[in-house]
């Protein structure tokens, strides 16, 4: 990553800042922060957006090679100008001069120049040396279309190179009248700022920033850049554009102690030094300090509301924070002026999920999808999120959408299989399940689910085949072994059924299920104490099952114990009223207990087990 990009610094905590907002925006109010200190709420994003400008690199005219420095360092000095008006804003990134040589300026390079960057102005300039007197020209440009750039105007002063910042001053004052744009007096002041009243500490300044681009026709050389910029703040400690640019230089030789201590000293000399304020927040938020970068981004956004990349990383602090409303307001600030930011509408996903908003999330997922088509997360939240609401045909619709661009998408085909049984479309859910078994074999979930839709369609006999599959999956024996017997014994083959039960039993015995499908299993088989013996292990791991106590009142009076059988069935309703099953047998045993009192049977006779069918095994 070069320079250019490389945003890196710490904001001085002790440093006492004026914050000055945009007028257009209204007024911050201060509230505390974490830390204690005043923030200010961040305003709002002005309705209509500042127009961006861009600077390009200025022309040495004067043949001396010792003037190369002022391409860079005079083309920075109007860029940082011309952002002191409230009705401008830069496109421009940390070091403002695009890297590389200057360009020739005409009509047509400006305007490819102001297309590539996404600027409606651009900033030109040259510079000479006639009579030992700087000559400073600075133009501006209008860019409206595809077409040619337009000159607006073009302005020189001739004087004194010590006068180098009042010239630019001037020039940029009246380049702006000359276009339209008003410059009120707290503007003019940002114009006019000169960044050192020492000439030479602003040269060795404009060495450094041209050896850190390359505008003087050599390759960027960091080395160079930091001697030059470092003897700048010698010559001049109080040139807080200096101290911000010898935090880029550190940060990019990964030098971050010495970038936030340069940072820290740019601020504590001009506190509402927007590009100083980014860059902190960039820094502690790229350190994991949150609360600050939160706390530097909402000061920042004072200065300049309409920046809608520092407020995207704000909403994301906000969000990484456990700010979700806050993530909201500033989120939804930014897409209401950029709707196509499709990072601001990830996170804005994210906020809407933690609410449980289904229909915020369907909306807002549907944007994302619609602004990246290929990204198949978010097509299969968005088809999730569909199911959720309950507009299964539309989940069908978005899953099968990502099934045919992929073919392999196992996960899609499932959730396309569930969504089909819950419309009771067998064969199909039947087909997804199979599809999703042969994209991803090796995926347990697939052959258990295509096993349940069997066995839910009574196809034991297909479901048993998937079964047996399943049985390579050792992590999943103990569930494969279960259903397998369960099957074994709806097909009356009990040998086998005691066979694949007593080894889920033994693989997972603290699963109440497999001991109660166990117990079914040993008292058909007439082995009604170890079927017991399944049912009280199973109850000491859960108490209040409604159906293993049914089951044990099934076994007891399968035994011929009336009244203990009696005792569980009152049990079983006390903790289901509506099991038709226990009334029914509490029923049969008092009709037992009358026909042996008339002395028509006995009731641990066979009569009376036959009478009390056992129930079916649970498979969940």
């Amino acid at each position: 990553m070069g320079p250019q990009r490389r945003i890196a610094a710490l904001a001085c905590a002790g440093a006492t800042a004026v914050w000055v907002m945009a007028s257009s925006a209204g007024p911050a109010q201060a509230r505390p922060t974490a830390t204690g200190s005043l923030a200010p709420t961040v305003p709002g994003v002005p309705a209509r957006l500042p127009d961006a400008f861009a600077v390009m690199a200025f022309e040495n005219r004067s043949g001396v090679a010792g003037m190369a420095w002022m391409s860079a360092g005079m083309a920075f000095l109007v860029g940082e100008k011309a952002e002191g008006s409230r009705s401008l804003r830069p496109v421009y990134g940390a070091l403002v001069v695009p890297a590389g040589p200057p360009v020739a300026v005409g009509p047509r390079s400006v305007g490819e120049f102001a297309r590539s960057v996404g600027a409606r102005w651009v900033w030109t300039g040259w510079m000479t040396r006639p009579n030992w007197e700087l000559q400073l020209g600075i133009a501006l440009w209008r860019v409206d279309g595809p077409g040619d750039a337009v000159k607006v105007g073009e302005v020189m002063r001739q004087g004194d190179f010590a006068r180098y910042s009042e010239f630019a001053a001037a020039e940029v004052e009246s380049l702006c009248a000359r276009a339209g744009i008003a410059l009120d007096a707290e503007e003019k002041l940002e114009v006019e700022h000169r960044p050192s009243a020492d000439f030479y500490a602003y040269t060795l300044f404009g060495r450094g920033l041209s050896a850190l681009l390359g505008t003087d026709g050599t390759p960027p050389d960091l080395e160079r850049a930091l001697k030059n910029v470092q003897r700048a703040v010698l010559v001049d400690p109080k040139m807080a554009e200096a101290h911000r640019i010898l935090a880029e230089i550190f940060a990019a030789q990964k030098r971050d102690g010495k970038a936030k201590g340069r940072l820290a000293y740019a601020l504590s000399l001009r506190p509402d030094y927007y590009p100083a304020l980014v860059a902190g927040a960039t820094l502690a938020r790229q350190g994991g300090k949150l609360d600050q970068a939160r706390e530097l981004y909402e000061r920042a956004l004072t200065v300049r509301p309409w920046d809608l990349e520092a407020r995207y990383l704000l909403g994301k602090t906000l969000w990484d924070t456990g700010d979700a409303d806050g993530a909201f307001r500033e989120l939804s600030r930014v897409v209401q002026k950029r709707p196509k930011d499709v990072r601001a509408r990830r996170v804005l996903v994210l906020v809407h999920a933690s609410r449980g908003d289904n229909a915020d999330l369907a909306s807002e997922l549907e944007a994302v999808v619609a602004l990246d088509p290929a990204d198949e997360t978010t097509r299969m939240d968005l088809a999730a999120a569909y199911a959720a609401m309950g507009r299964v045909d539309k989940a069908i619709e978005a899953y099968q959408v990502i099934v045919t661009h992929n073919p392999r998408q196992a996960q899609a085909m499932k959730f396309l299989g569930d969504l089909h049984k819950r419309k009771g479309q067998v064969d199909r859910a039947v087909k997804y399940y199979g599809d999703a078994v042969k994209a991803d074999p090796d995926d347990p979930r697939a052959y258990f689910l295509l096993g349940a839709i069997y066995i839910d369609a009574g196809n034991d006999k297909l479901a048993k085949r998937i079964y047996q599959q399943a049985q390579r999956f050792k992590r999943y024996h103990a569930e494969t072994f279960n259903n397998l017997g369960a099957i074994a014994y709806r097909e009356r083959d009990l040998e086998a059924a005691m066979w694949y039960q007593r080894r889920a039993v033994t693989k997972r015995p603290s699963s109440a299920r497999f001991r109660y499908n166990y117990a079914l299993s040993l008292s058909a088989s007439k082995f009604t104490g170890e079927a017991l013996a399944q049912v009280d292990a199973a109850l000491k791991l859960e108490p209040n099952h409604v159906e293993l106590h049914y089951l044990r009142g099934v076994v007891l009076l399968r035994q011929g114990q009336a009244d203990r059988a009696r005792a569980e069935f009152e049990k079983t309703l006390a903790l289901n009223a509506k099991h038709d099953g226990a009334r029914h047998n509490i029923q049969v045993i008092d009709e037992l207990k009358r026909r042996a009192q008339e002395g028509e049977v006995v009731i641990e006779g066979k009569e009376s087990a036959a009478a009390i069918p056992l129930p079916p095994p649970i498979r969940r």
